[in-house]
């Protein structure tokens, strides 16, 4: 047997079975050539397999919340609850509950969130809270299976083929796992051919794939390579998953040696959370904290915010009461708490901004702090529609700002339900007339407003805690960086009114690509934060409306040591590479840029000697100060 080396990991792009596949009917499960990039699909348990063994109550909103900062890490696939009955598993009794708010939300259309169900009557209750994959399970050994569901694992089976029957009927997915792949503590060690058989069962009866569960975490990388080889005789490696618990440590490796061989798919839990209340002394599953980290030293994209997931797993860990057991995320919140504590006065500085506000006409409400202005639309009784007077005012002080070279930043939120719903549709509105000129001067004046927010000198910053529809979406993305709450969404519904996006088309196509604003145009379907966070044209997502405002105040933070003339700059090179890219008008501003960098009194001037005095953390707001001060003596 070759020994396993994490350095493997990088070289391992795709995966040659150590067997060849003999079985006929595995043929129809074949998905086509392995992937020649490296690539893993994460499965998030801790919702359910996480908490299902916590012995104090943990409250419904907690799990809702835990789900929303799991999504905001970036995890597509998260396993939500269970439809057990609730006298054997009491913790998951508002499966219900918490189904329901992921519908509402949204988060299923871009997130896959299996939900276990172990019989009939759980499937139809799953059906009812209208999951859309269900997971089934049997053990690979007798003794578990009477002691986790009272039957034989033959009978196990039978009852998850009914389940899986039923769901495929429904077009609901199905998804098997296997516990004790490698030990049963009834029964001692489980022999591969029985992993094999029951695998083989899971597939034939119509799931798309099987968890292979080490239920008390005894696995070694020898037995992960033992087992594996067995099952590659029958079963390619892209219908298996690892699932792996960590009572002896072994799970990294494990993973680690599932991926050399092959697997692409791994269950893991946030902060190691879990345990099995059949399987005395085994402790949680891998935790994704450790799982991600590795991948991603490694050079395998996850896609998933490693920052973001250690913060949620020190989280949920404090809410329950619970020691978190990853030693990655562990370390990295550690980490981050030392680097704010070194940056706590200047991050009070930005999170504790006293707001002074400059005027409110009632539409909108400007204020200031330092060199930053906030543009905040008051219009709550109409959604913050873009009415004819919201829309000049707004233009006229984003060209007023635009000469203030005092302000480097300019933050655009909003109050309500609404961000923006975008033209004002009332029967008072400009677009309740048929007049040609009027609604020429409209689209005038919506065109300017576009214009000025785009090719607004300071960066522009939309934070956004609510709907936006049409050009409330447009309003958002002509700014240079978005931050969002899980609450918000994006709707272009104008195809539902006989009307086209025409205004906003073009930052839409700038944002989020052709492919991607095409369909949401055309489908006018609500386009959520995660993928939009996916393409890159959502910066951050906050856990909730209150983490929304420390975000903010966080980014202005590190803007602090963004040089605005540069940042003006920078924006318009970026504008003349997206509309005249490789012509003569974006040659002439790049060489124009780079020859004015390090002019006498510049920033690059003041930059660079700030530089050779080791001092990386400059004030520009200082720095622009003092250079006004000179200037005016």
């Amino acid at each position: 047997m070759r020994a396993w080396n994490p350095a493997n990991i990088l070289a391992r792009r795709r995966c040659v079975p150590a067997a060849p596949c003999q079985s006929a009917y595995i043929r129809c499960y074949r998905s086509g050539p392995a992937l020649t990039e490296p690539d893993v699909r994460i499965l998030e348990v801790g919702p359910r397999d996480g908490l299902q063994n916590i012995k104090q109550k943990v409250d419904t909103h907690v799990k809702i919340e835990l789900i929303q900062r799991l999504a905001a890490s970036g995890l597509r696939a998260i396993e939500a609850t269970s439809f057990v009955a609730p006298k054997w598993i009491p913790q998951l009794a508002d499966s219900k509950e918490v189904m329901q708010h992921i519908l509402d939300s949204g988060l299923n259309q871009s997130i896959r969130f299996p939900v276990l169900v172990p019989n009939m009557k759980g499937f139809e209750r799953a059906a009812l809270s209208r999951a859309e994959e269900a997971v089934v399970f049997a053990s690979a050994s007798e003794g578990f299976s009477r002691a986790n569901t009272n039957c034989s694992v033959e009978e196990a089976l039978s009852r998850a083929e009914e389940v899986v029957s039923a769901s495929l009927s429904r077009g609901i997915r199905a998804r098997g796992v296997i516990s004790c792949i490698f030990e049963c503590p009834y029964d001692g060690p489980t022999d591969p051919a029985q992993v094999l058989a029951v695998a083989r069962r899971f597939l034939e009866m119509g799931c798309y794939e099987v968890g292979l569960g080490d239920t008390l975490g005894v696995g070694t990388a020898y037995d992960v390579e033992k087992l594996l080889r067995v099952l590659f005789t029958e079963i390619p490696a892209e219908k298996l998953a690892g699932h792996y618990h960590d009572t002896y440590g072994q799970a990294v490796a494990n993973v680690v040696k599932s991926y050399e061989m092959g697997l692409k798919a791994f269950d893991s839990s946030v902060a190691g959370l879990g345990g099995c209340p059949y399987a005395k002394g085994a402790s949680g599953n891998v935790a994704t904290e450790d799982v991600v980290y590795m991948f991603e030293r490694a050079g395998v994209r996850t896609g998933i915010d490693i920052h973001r997931l250690s913060e949620t797993g020190d989280w949920i860990s404090h809410k329950v009461n619970q020691k978190n057991n990853s030693r990655a995320g562990s370390a990295l919140v550690a980490r981050s708490r030392s680097a704010e504590t070194s940056t706590t006065k200047a991050a009070s500085e930005v999170s504790n901004l006293e707001w002074q506000v400059i005027s409110d006409d009632g539409e909108h409400r400007v204020s200031r702090a330092g060199n930053v202005v906030k543009i905040t639309l008051t219009r709550t009784r109409n959604g913050n529609a873009l009415s004819n007077s919201m829309v000049e005012g707004i233009t006229n002080l984003f060209h007023s700002l635009a000469k203030d070279t005092s302000v480097f930043h300019i933050v655009l939120d909003a109050e309500g339900k609404f961000f923006c719903t975008g033209m004002d549709l009332s029967s008072s509105g400009s677009t309740a007339t048929g007049d040609p000129k009027i609604q020429d001067e409209y689209y005038n004046k919506v065109e300017a407003l576009f214009s000025a927010i785009t090719n607004s000198p300071q960066t522009t910053i939309a934070v956004i805690d609510g709907l936006c529809f049409g050009g409330g979406v447009g309003v958002a993305f002509a700014c240079d960086v978005r931050l969002v709450s899980p609450t918000a969404r994006f709707t272009m519904t104008e195809i539902k009114l006989g009307l086209s996006p025409a205004t906003i088309s073009r930052h839409m196509i700038r944002e989020w690509g052709i492919s991607f604003a095409r369909e949401a145009m055309l489908s006018g379907r609500e386009v959520t934060p995660e993928e939009l966070k996916a393409i890159g044209a959502v910066h951050g997502i906050a856990s909730s409306a209150e983490d929304l405002e420390r975000m903010a105040s966080e980014y202005l933070q590190r803007l602090r040591n963004s040089a605005p003339r540069s940042a003006s700059a920078i924006k318009e090179l970026v504008r003349k590479g997206w509309m005249d890219p490789g012509g003569d008008d974006q040659t002439r501003y790049i060489k124009q840029v780079f020859l004015e960098m390090m002019v006498p009194g510049s920033e690059g001037e003041h930059g660079m000697a700030q530089f050779r005095k080791k001092n990386k953390n400059i004030d520009w707001g200082h720095f622009w100060s003092e250079a006004g001060a000179k200037s005016s003596a």
